[in-house]
Formats: structure tokens, sequence, C-alpha cells
């Protein structure tokens, strides 16, 4: 397995949590990957090809993520490549809120589930992670998701037979 994530392994983030217990490749814009560059976007066109899973965490604006999410499956369909690719989104899209933020999370978990769905057409599998807030190590983030229990969590799917479209993760104290 060889894993693609976008994010800073410096900072507590979704790609330091899988830095810290398996090895990944990380993108970020402090290591040269500026996704709304178009070079870049080309240039993750040709990386996708080497590995068979990829974590799009990053939001950079309100059309990255999907963008990223579509560049991975069609690239992987094209050279029949059967990977795994996580969308990490956020619980306040379970809300009114109308921030492009948050619209553009729904849209992305839309288009995740419906890729989900062609999984036995396709070979590609594709998992909406929807979090209730990550632990960057603040005190107001503090009973939020473990980055390395997110971690666990993704290396627990890509083992699984089964499809799994969509999981929730909140770990605020009840």
């Amino acid at each position: 397995m060889k894993i693609f994530c976008t994010g800073n392994t410096e900072r507590k983030s979704i790609a330091f949590g899988l830095d810290q217990i398996t090895d990944i490749t990380s993108a970020s814009i402090s290591t040269g990957w500026d996704f709304t560059n178009k070079e870049i976007i080309k240039k993750f066109t040709e990386v996708i090809c080497n590995y068979n899973v990829f974590v799009n965490s990053c939001y950079v604006n309100n059309t990255n993520q999907k963008t990223l999410l579509d560049i991975a499956y069609n690239t992987w369909m094209e050279n029949n490549i059967q990977g795994h690719i996580f969308n990490i989104g956020t619980t306040l899209e379970n809300t009114d809120d109308q921030s492009d933020y948050a619209i553009s999370k729904r849209k992305l978990r839309m288009h995740s589930i419906n890729l989900s769905d062609k999984t036995g057409y396709s070979g590609v599998k594709t998992t909406y992670l929807c979090l209730g807030g990550v632990n960057v190590g603040t005190p107001e983030t503090e009973t939020f998701c473990n980055t390395i229990d997110i971690a666990k969590t993704i290396m627990w799917i890509t083992k699984q037979n089964l499809r799994i479209p969509l999981v929730q993760l909140d770990g605020r104290k009840t």
C-alpha cells in the first residue's frame, strides 16, 4: 500500500497522524504543493499513479478537494489502479451553515458517496470521513478527534473488503 496524503506532517493534522503509524508521501504548500497552481495540479495527475491510497484532507478553496478527488479517481480508472480515496469532511456540514466551506464539504460528501456506488464498475473505493473536529494540540481542540485515531481508522478501512462510503468520527466528550 502506498499512501499520498494532502497535509503537513510537521503540524498536528491527518497527515501527521498517518506519518506516525505508516510511511506516507505528504503534500502541502510548505513542501511545494500549491494546489491552486495549474502546474502542481498537472504534477499531481502524474504522481497519483504511483499510489493506491489517497487521503484528500486539505481544504484549499471551495472546489479544490472535489477537483483532487476527480483527478485521482479518473486517473486510477484510466490506469486500472484499484485504489482507495478518503475524502475528509466536517460535521459542520450537518448544520445550517451556508458558508462556502460548509457548502463545498456537502458537495464533496455527495460526490464521494456517488463514486462509492460505482466501485464495482471502477474498482476505486471512496470513503467520506466526516470529522467532528481535529485535535491540533490547542486547549479548544483537546476533546476533538485525535490524529492518531483518525489515521488508525483510515488504515482499518483500507484493510476491509467491504465498501465503507461514509464514517463519522466525533471525539467530543459527552
